[in-house]
């Protein structure tokens, strides 16, 4: 009756499903293994009373034929206890082994996949505004997550470990876990080619406005400049009228003329500007500016124009008036 219990157990032990890769299903196998250990020790007590019993009969039984057959069954049955025994120790090691494996292998995977889905979130929030101050404190955001999705390149690598070491030792399901790690490197990788992405147009972007705002605020001091010098003119009254107040003037002429391509410029580069921007951009800061700009520029090279015009009339009069006079 042993013999044959022993027997149904090897057949039910080499018909054990494979080592499963998928940590639930592992448990439940670690669960059944322990059961078979559990009804293995309930059969100890049984085991070693035949094992005494026969070992008694052996000592008793005289030389032949029957002591022969006696001492072939015992040892057979203790080849088959220990062989059974054996191989449910063995598969509980692996099991163990391969829940270990799988175990650290579903941490790596906990601490990365809800990282990886938040970083997708904040990476949807960084947008290509028109508003400098918005746009820098977007780009460092965006620097910030590129550097740390550098930062995770070693867990990364860590779960790729621990995944390839789990398929060595499972067999079954490995299919799962390699399709698995594969969507998590494909979202790592897409997420560092966007990141990428973003911050070189952030970047972009930042340049452009900083350009802006350098020729706009370029434009501006010069004009300033002339006005100031007209202002001088106005003040002086007729004292303006003088050859060498003429040639300042006609200096700030040349000035507004080489100044004339920067305002042309600007307007172009805003117009670039608000076309490349996302739609629902406010650009009405920018086309303001420089609109002001090409405005004021248009009035300070009309008023220089027509100071020097009015001061080279009256000194053509004034040098008439001499030639007169002598």
């Amino acid at each position: 009756e042993l013999h044959a219990w022993l027997d149904e157990k090897l057949r039910q032990q080499a018909q054990s499903s494979p080592i499963s890769a998928k940590l639930e299903r592992l448990q439940s196998q670690i669960q059944e293994q322990e059961d078979f250990q559990k009804s293995l020790n309930q059969h100890s007590g049984s085991y070693e009373m035949i094992v005494a019993e026969g070992e008694s009969l052996l000592l008793s039984v005289h030389p032949g034929e029957e002591k022969a057959n006696l001492q072939s069954q015992l040892v057979n049955l203790k080849a088959t206890w220990e062989e059974l025994s054996k191989q449910i120790t063995n598969r509980h090691a692996k099991l163990k082994d391969c829940l270990q494996k799988a175990q650290k292998y579903q941490r790596h995977v906990e601490d990365l996949f809800p990282w990886v889905e938040d970083c997708r979130a904040k990476m949807s929030e960084l947008e290509v505004t028109l508003d400098l101050v918005q746009l820098e404190a977007a780009l460092l955001r965006s620097k910030a997550l590129l550097s740390d999705v550098e930062k995770r390149r070693s867990l990364l690598e860590m779960l790729n470990s621990a995944a390839d070491i789990l398929i060595n030792a499972s067999e079954m399901d490995e299919d799962d876990v390699r399709d698995e790690k594969g969507r998590i490197n494909q979202k790592m990788d897409a997420i560092t080619e966007e990141l990428h992405a973003k911050t070189e147009s952030l970047e972009e972007m930042s340049q452009r406005l900083k350009e802006f705002q350098e020729s706009f605020r370029n434009i501006e001091k010069k004009l300033e400049g002339t006005k100031h010098q007209l202002e001088i003119y106005e003040a002086l009254g007729p004292q303006a009228c003088s050859t060498k107040n003429l040639e300042k003037l006609r200096a700030q002429q040349e000035v507004l003329q080489a100044l004339e391509p920067q305002v042309d410029y600007l307007k172009n580069f805003t117009r670039g500007l608000v076309e490349d921007a996302p739609d629902g951009s406010d650009s009405s800061h920018l086309l303001s500016q420089a609109e002001v700009a090409q405005q004021e520029f248009k009035v300070v090279k009309e008023k220089v124009n027509e100071c020097c015009i009015q001061m080279e009339t009256k000194l053509e009069g004034i040098g008439q008036f001499n030639n007169h006079v002598r």
